[in-house]
């Protein structure tokens, strides 16, 4: 390591660790901690993002959860130990559980009546549509957060105890919400859109995270399925010479040189498929090529240090287990209205 990488080193664990201090106090982050976060993890290969867990973990260790059964089914404490194995070897886990066709009935006729954020179909930029799935205007069509939060279905699914003890088992300290989104991507381009995350990435807004993908219509391989490189979760898991580009958009055939075939995994799936997973490692959702695909996602993370944070609207409970999380666990929601 050359002197000059040594005083960065330096430099960004001072940032670091200052933004640290700064968040205990003030619940807000410094932008150039999260980037000296960022920039750490390039270059110690996610080791410093562990460390960083670690403390969380001290500090904030799993809560104890009445129950854990729910949309994912009966989670016996030898399930539990098999999901969270699986997660912290393969980055993913698919359910046997689907999501009810009702509830994917009820999300998808939401997306459709409801104007949701076109990206670029603007003449400055994105616009607020309803999406015609006979013409659509925009790549992606991305739902508005207090939209979703105000549903009583979502709801149900924020208060939802099996999704709660899976990623807690996988964070290994008590869990908080901090993304609540659900979008369509359509085959309104023939070729795959870095803003519309169709390219090879990492995610790297928290320290430590578990994103579950709820499918909410079918998608077969021409629909865009979601992808991802098998292990690259792992520390040292995303080659150093990927790592060395930064927090960037990776071309397929740079990443497929350094994996075997065998570990890009692409899920195609009924609707209501539910898949967990840590995009730490990377990940793209793939091109459509015809039809479109609407996925919901909820994102649980074991601190909200870390990137700007979309503070999610405090909706009126309308499902009373909802009102009643809210009340018992307010670290879990502390996102919801607040960023703290």
């Amino acid at each position: 390591m050359s002197l000059v990488d040594r005083l960065l080193d330096v430099r960004d664990t001072v940032y670091l660790l200052g933004g640290l201090a700064y968040y205990g106090m003030r619940k807000k982050t410094p932008e150039r901690a999260y980037q000296s976060m960022v920039r750490m993890f390039t270059r110690t290969a996610g080791r410093s993002n562990d460390l960083i867990s670690r403390g969380v973990s001290a500090l904030r260790p799993p809560a104890e959860l009445p129950a854990h059964d729910g949309v994912l089914g009966t989670l016996t404490d030898e399930k539990r130990r098999t999901l969270t194995e699986h997660l912290d070897r393969d980055g993913f886990y698919i359910f046997d559980q689907r999501l009810p066709d009702a509830i994917c009935d009820r999300l998808v006729e939401l997306a459709l009546r409801t104007p949701s954020v076109a990206q670029g179909a603007g003449e400055n930029g994105d616009a607020l549509l309803v999406y015609d799935r006979h013409a659509p205007r925009a790549v992606r069509y991305e739902m508005e957060p207090r939209v979703l939060v105000a549903d009583a279905d979502v709801q149900a699914l924020l208060a939802d105890w099996s999704l709660l003890t899976v990623a807690q088992d996988y964070l290994r300290a008590a869990p908080v919400f901090d993304i609540v989104t659900m979008w369509w991507h359509t085959a309104y381009r023939d070729q795959p859109d870095a803003r519309a995350a169709q390219f090879f990435h990492f995610d790297m807004d928290r320290p430590r995270w578990l994103k579950f993908f709820f499918y909410l219509t079918d998608v077969g391989p021409d629909n865009g399925p979601h992808c991802f490189i098998r292990g690259t979760h792992r520390t040292g898991g995303i080659a150093r010479d990927l790592l060395a580009r930064g927090y960037a958009r990776l071309p397929d055939a740079d990443v497929a040189r350094h994996y075997e075939p065998g570990d890009h995994m692409r899920f195609v799936g009924k609707r209501g498929t539910i898949i967990a997973e840590d995009t730490r490692g990377l990940h793209k959702g793939q091109h459509v090529v015809t039809g479109d695909r609407l996925v919901f996602q909820l994102e649980l993370t074991n601190t909200l240090f870390g990137g700007a944070l979309t503070v999610l609207p405090q909706a009126a409970p309308v499902d009373d287990t909802f009102r009643e999380r809210l009340r018992a666990y307010p670290r879990v929601y502390s996102a919801f209205g607040t960023a703290c």
